[in-house]
């Protein structure tokens, strides 16, 4: 291999490497002749930056196209700038369009919105683009007004573009960011509430709890004082009750006692005056009977006296006949036997004369008692 290849060779490894990598070159600058700290001497500072070349360096990278990316790696940096185009194209069939071509278009549609550009711009952009008859691609003419170009592995950003660009990539990342802090303080905000819901419902439930307790123990002192009340007024009503009944018994006792005191007392002088009464008919029939016992006994002496009179007299004439006697004798036993028989029967009928009497003087009273009732 000639010293040329080699060369090339190890350019081509040294660039792999760089790309691979985000190198920085750091450069170090006097701030002061009298190298003391804390003084910065800025005239110092810019004629050391002229001297190197730093400011030349600088003003040359911002003429021409200083950030330069490959498509996969701007569209990894700014797809946040065109996620809605770029999942529309993901879900299109128009698959000929690169994604880096509609991630720069959505971008290019920002700028103008916030920065467009001036008049004399676009009429020297027509310009440019009516006198590049070869342009085949008059779109980059449309870019390089807003300093993008889109080469075929990488994407060429002027400063002024690439500043724009970022402010927009910050701040929709810092839109997104406040998003994602809305998202997690809403959610943060979201479980507090809910504890401060839980806490609350269970600090309510505890005050509600305690206040149906305190409700409840007033409803039971007020129950058990109404059934304590019920029951002294059930006792004082019951002994009010018994005390009454005992008095209504005792006056009804002893009303009945002179009812009944009353009734025996007309009863007794009803059975008094019935005894008197029976007592005064026995003594009349008694007096009756004994007057017509007197008058049957006259009466029978008369008659006896006057058949033996005549007796007396037929005796005297048969007196001298002894069989007449005899057979005398027999016949006056006959009579006195026939005499004593009706005397009997005689008081056999009084006697029952006097009982229906009395039976009939007791019915009249009995009678008389009932009427009075």
């Amino acid at each position: 291999m000639s010293v040329g290849g080699q060369f090339s060779q190890q350019l081509t490894e040294l660039r792999v490497n760089i790309d691979r990598t985000s190198p920085h070159y750091v450069r170090c600058m006097k701030p002061n002749d009298q190298l003391v700290p804390d003084v910065f001497d800025e005239a110092i500072i810019a004629e050391q930056l002229t001297c190197a070349g730093v400011i030349e360096a600088v003003r040359v990278s911002r003429v021409g196209y200083p950030q330069r990316y490959s498509h996969v790696n701007f569209v990894k940096r700014y797809k946040i700038l065109g996620l809605p185009e770029l999942k529309k194209h993901s879900k299109g069939s128009n698959k000929k369009i690169k994604p880096c071509d509609v991630l720069v278009d959505a971008i290019v549609r920002q700028i103008n919105e916030i920065d467009p550009p001036s008049e004399e711009v676009m009429e020297k952009m027509e310009e440019d683009k009516a006198n590049d008859k070869k342009c085949k691609n008059p779109k980059n003419y449309e870019l390089s007004v807003f300093g993008l170009q889109v080469g075929k592995s990488k994407v060429f950003l002027r400063k002024v573009a690439y500043d724009m660009i970022e402010r927009l990539r910050v701040r929709k990342m810092h839109a997104e960011a406040m998003n994602i802090q809305k998202a997690a303080r809403k959610y943060i905000a979201m479980r507090e509430l809910g504890l401060a819901i839980a806490a609350t419902k269970k600090l309510q439930s505890q005050a509600r709890r305690m206040k149906a307790k305190a409700k409840v123990q007033v409803l039971r002192e007020n129950f058990s004082s109404t059934i304590i009340q019920a029951w002294v007024r059930r006792h004082s009503d019951h002994k009010q009750f018994l005390a009454t009944k005992y008095a209504l018994r005792w006056m009804q006792r002893v009303h009945r006692g002179l009812q009944g005191r009353k009734k025996w007392i007309a009863l007794n002088k009803i059975r008094k005056s019935i005894i008197i009464q029976k007592y005064w008919r026995m003594h009349i029939g008694y007096n009756v009977y004994e007057a017509k016992k007197r008058s049957w006994n006259t009466l029978q002496r008369a008659v006896r006296c006057h058949w033996a009179r005549l007796v007396l007299k037929e005796l005297k004439k048969n007196a001298k006949n002894v069989n007449a006697l005899g057979e005398e004798r027999d016949k006056l036993r006959q009579e006195n036997a026939r005499l004593k028989q009706e005397l009997s029967e005689g008081r056999k009928k009084a006697r029952e004369e006097a009982k229906k009497e009395i039976a009939a003087a007791k019915e009249a009273a009995q009678a008389a008692a009932a009427e009075r009732n």
